[in-house]
């Protein structure tokens, strides 16, 4: 059983992501052939898919998942991609805000989370949200943030299984992770 978060507990939030020093920034593109996708690169396969198999890594078994991310109409960027990326995220069950990377948003065309005459509210962890899309399902996201033990990893959190009612499994002899969406 998780413990319960309130939306002001930062505190709480970060011990429980505190123990992620086993995963290292380039472990995020090492993983790619294991899950299928090349970390970061443009995506032309279905924007949402029924059925996605992650991975179970290392010896913590950390369970990591491609999704294809893409931004919204309502963010307008000078650089980056409009078409979907392959990011990697960790699936982290106890978490209740999904957060994207620098690096990510770099990729995407977002150098700074200013979304001109909209306010998308903050996070449990006081940053802004952006409006973004996940796996084709819309998604207020959150900055990993630069001071937190995993502001180099992507999570997937609950809000993202509430929203577009994913079933997670994740179990077996032999442990393998999967999301379906129906």
């Amino acid at each position: 059983m998780f413990p319960r978060m309130s939306t002001n507990d930062r505190t709480l939030f970060k011990t429980i992501c505190a123990d992620f020093e086993d995963i290292h920034p380039s472990d995020l593109h090492g993983i790619s052939r294991l899950l299928g996708a090349q970390y970061l690169c443009e995506s032309n396969g279905p924007h949402r898919q029924q059925y996605v198999k992650g991975i179970v890594w290392g010896a913590s078994l950390r369970l990591f998942v491609s999704l294809h991310v893409q931004l919204t109409e309502s963010i307008l960027t000078l650089t980056g991609t409009r078409r979907p990326i392959h990011v990697h995220f960790l699936y982290l069950a106890a978490s209740p805000q999904t957060y994207i990377t620098d690096d990510a948003l770099r990729t995407m065309g977002i150098e700074d989370m200013v979304v001109v005459g909209v306010n998308h509210g903050q996070s449990s962890t006081g940053s802004l949200r952006l409006p973004l899309k996940i796996n084709g399902y819309p998604l207020l996201v959150a900055r990993s943030p630069s001071d937190a033990h995993f502001s180099h990893l992507n999570i997937l959190g609950q809000d993202f299984v509430q929203v577009t009612g994913a079933d997670v499994f994740f179990g077996g002899d032999i442990p393998r992770f999967e999301i379906s969406f129906f």
